[in-house]
């Protein structure tokens, strides 16, 4: 049938100009749609985004970023053992062990920000490094022992939830809470030591639910508040879950949870989970990192970036799109809706037009 119609346009073409040409309107019809289609596909996500690469006011051989945070005009970039802070006025500070309690052998692995203070967790194989706090104008470092109640030094996960309870979440074993500020103390939850046998990466609150992600698969963990954040614990593992593990995980519309997986994403809807991978439209894999952004989700990956919805998979976007690199490292949305992007050729900020 195309080629029928293929055939008669190219007769057309060589028909005397006197010769009037009369065509069936299904026939026109199929040709513009044929003709469409040929046409080079645009994007709409890279159409309507602002892509900034930003420039570090240091020189550094190594940009890859390991962690970002965005808060109350605040924004922090994570290196391996350095820090780069913006605030809303245009000021910029920068840290690193030359000049901050920051370990020279450590990697930043997360950052938290809540009110004027910067979170900082740092990792290093057989070091235990703890938390870092700098409030806007001095360091403190908080490790266990001195750290009443922190399980261990040993932190890869912060996750601020929405009433502002900082949650500490350790490589194994596990989880810590901050509970009181002036001189802090903090409650350890090792009751669920038996269900982080494998790494914890990842975690967020959703109302009284805390969800985890581990190497393992899904952790949740239902909390009240007027029972001092008692846990009841519930868990997905292969095959219920999807995947053998849940590198990332996030809230969506609906009560909807999200897991970012390495074949794509997993959608629990309160009773199941399922699972949207390549042949739904996922590029943008292993899918190591989420980020919220209203009724859609980034979703993180060595490859690049991808801005996804139930209704549109959305087009990846990579270096060749103004990105500094294609290898997603962190991601994390401020205040005013601007997405913080960590690659491992430098940070970038998005922007809706």
């Amino acid at each position: 049938m195309i080629a029928s119609v293929a055939a008669t346009a190219t007769e057309a073409l060589f028909l005397r100009p006197q010769e009037k040409i009369y065509m069936p309107r299904n026939i026109i019809a199929l040709i513009c749609i044929l003709f469409l289609t040929c046409l080079p596909a645009q994007s709409e996500t890279t159409e309507n985004l602002i892509i900034k690469t930003i420039i570090l006011p240091f020189s550094t051989t190594d940009n890859h970023v390991y962690a970002v945070a965005g808060n109350n005009g605040v924004r922090a970039w994570g290196f391996q053992h350095r820090i780069f802070i913006e605030r809303s006025n245009n000021e910029t500070m920068e840290f690193s062990p030359a000049n901050s309690p920051l370990a020279e052998e450590g990697t930043i692995s997360d950052i938290g920000i809540v009110n004027e203070d910067i979170w900082v967790a740092q990792t290093a194989p057989s070091k235990d490094l703890g938390i870092l706090k700098f409030d806007g104008s001095k360091w403190e470092k908080f490790r266990e022992p001195d750290a009443v109640g922190l399980l261990n030094n040993e932190v890869v996960d912060i996750h601020i939830d929405p009433d502002e309870n900082i949650w500490f979440g350790h490589r194994y074993h596990g989880l810590s809470r901050l509970v009181y500020l002036v001189n802090p103390t903090f409650k350890s939850y090792n009751k669920v030591l038996h269900l982080f046998e494998n790494a914890l990466q990842s975690s967020f609150m959703q109302k009284t639910h805390l969800w985890i992600g581990t190497a393992n698969g899904i952790v949740r963990l239902r909390t009240e508040l007027k029972s001092n954040f008692e846990l009841n614990v519930d868990t997905w593992l292969y095959p219920e879950f999807p995947a053998r593990e849940a590198f990332s995980v996030c809230d969506y519309v609906d009560d909807v949870v999200v897991a970012g997986t390495s074949r794509g994403i997993a959608l629990f809807d309160g009773k199941k989970w399922s699972l949207r991978g390549r042949t739904e439209g996922i590029k943008a894999l292993p899918v190591n990192f989420l980020q919220r952004d209203g009724d859609r989700v980034w979703l993180g990956s060595p490859v690049g970036l991808q801005l996804w919805s139930t209704n549109e998979p959305g087009q990846l976007i990579t270096e060749a799109d103004g990105l500094p690199g294609s290898n997603i490292t962190a991601l994390a949305l401020d205040e005013n809706g601007n997405l913080l992007v960590g690659t491992d050729k430098g940070p970038a900020l998005i922007r809706k037009k």
